[in-house]
């Protein structure tokens, strides 16, 4: 099934996000209607979740993050050819505590901040042109911004210098640093990487050409081009927050994130930076497996925000989009060969589940419900389905 690559799995909804506001539209009550007194919830927490008490210092910065990415474009955006993700990698957020990986400068993650001095936060973004790794073109951009000018500068310059390749141009954009690594004997590709600082942040995006014989490097550096100037028209929606006060942006929106089950404390120790936010459409489509395909359910149900934590929570239009969007997902995740029906939690007729398949050879899929409460439809996913059915009961 498509799903949302924070945290592994999809997350869960507390159903107490009846009471949630934020919208223009007042919440539809369930059909069939649930009553709450019957719900299994097992030993999950009921109530909702003291976000300040999990505010780490990376916090803030992931909320940066994801403002940056809610003004980042998908790649189908600047060019519609480009509408496959394969792997985990369709998007994630950048901060000092989980750096990016610059293909070609040859920096460990470990040593970023200090060759790169300045990150403040930013977004990574990709997808292929085909429905299979290295058949076809490939694109992977990254929108990041610094302290100063003058850092995102040094990066641009510092990068471009540590990549291996001969300098080129992009049309339009004199100022943009470029390096297009011919064909090598050992790795069949060509790639073309552009770095452009405006002001404190620096746009970069890696076009790899894996079958194109002979080798367009013009054809690439339009693709580059035309990343830049939707990236550029996008950030003018992007309001960066000042220094001083990104470490205490908020953690929720309208109560979305507190309503959702949380991580156990253990486990959000073994994982580092907590990816447990609130995300606007536009952000957490990046993270979708087909975001052009899931942008159409997504503007049909109305979803403006996505919260998850260990799970997700969609905030929808009304009652109806909600369940609309409870049948999109049952219809992906049910078009996955890897899945099959499953039986659901008792007491919650909204609520669907699946499991993987057994007559699937090496199947590792996870177990997965999907349910609506309200205006809200929630998803999530575990190793057992005997333990996944309390978490649906949950309030």
């Amino acid at each position: 099934m498509r799903k949302l690559r924070v945290g592994s799995a999809l997350v869960t909804l507390g159903l107490a996000l009846g009471g949630c506001g934020g919208g223009t539209e007042a919440a539809a009550p369930p059909t069939p209607s649930i009553d709450i007194a019957k719900l299994d919830s097992g030993n999950y927490p009921t109530t909702p979740t003291d976000l300040e008490a999990t505010r780490v210092p990376t916090s803030g910065a992931l909320q940066e993050a994801i403002k940056i990415g809610a003004a980042t474009p998908f790649p189908f955006q600047y060019d519609p050819r480009f509408v496959f993700v394969t792997g985990a990698s369709g998007g994630r957020h950048i901060t000092q505590a989980d750096p990016t990986y610059f293909s070609g400068a040859g920096i460990e993650s470990k040593d970023f901040n200090a060759v790169i001095p300045g990150v403040v936060a930013g977004w990574q973004s990709s997808a292929n042109r085909r429905d299979t790794s290295n058949a076809g073109r490939t694109v992977s951009t990254i929108t990041l911004r610094f302290e100063s000018a003058d850092q995102a500068k040094f990066a641009a310059t510092e990068l471009s210098n540590r990549t291996p390749g001969s300098p080129y141009q992009i049309p339009t954009y004199s100022e943009a640093l470029v390096k297009v690594e011919d064909h090598r004997t050992d790795l069949p590709v060509q790639n073309l990487r552009a770095w452009l600082p405006r002001g404190d942040m620096l746009l970069f995006i890696h076009v790899a050409d894996w079958i194109g014989l002979p080798y367009d490097a013009a054809a690439d550096a339009v693709v580059a081009q035309k990343f830049f100037d939707k990236q550029i028209e996008m950030l003018r929606s992007y309001t960066p927050t000042p220094l001083r006060d990104i470490s205490t942006l908020p953690l929720d929106h309208d109560g979305l994130l507190s309503h959702a089950l949380p991580t156990e404390a253990a486990s959000r120790q073994k994982q580092g930076t907590s990816s447990a936010a609130v995300y606007p459409a536009q952000a957490v489509l990046h993270l979708e497996d087909n975001s052009q395909t899931m942008t159409a359910a997504y503007a049909d149900a109305g979803i403006d925000y996505v919260a998850f934590d260990t799970g997700s929570v969609y905030r929808t239009r009304d009652g109806s989009a909600a369940t609309r969007f409870l049948a999109a997902l049952d219809t992906v995740t049910l078009d996955d060969p890897d899945y099959m029906k499953a039986a659901s939690p008792a007491n919650l007729p909204t609520t669907n589940c699946f499991d993987a398949d057994p007559s699937v050879k090496y199947n590792s899929v996870r177990p997965t419900c999907h349910g609506v409460f309200g205006r809200f439809t929630f998803g999530f996913s575990l190793h057992n389905l005997q333990y996944l059915h309390p978490r649906a009961g949950a309030p």
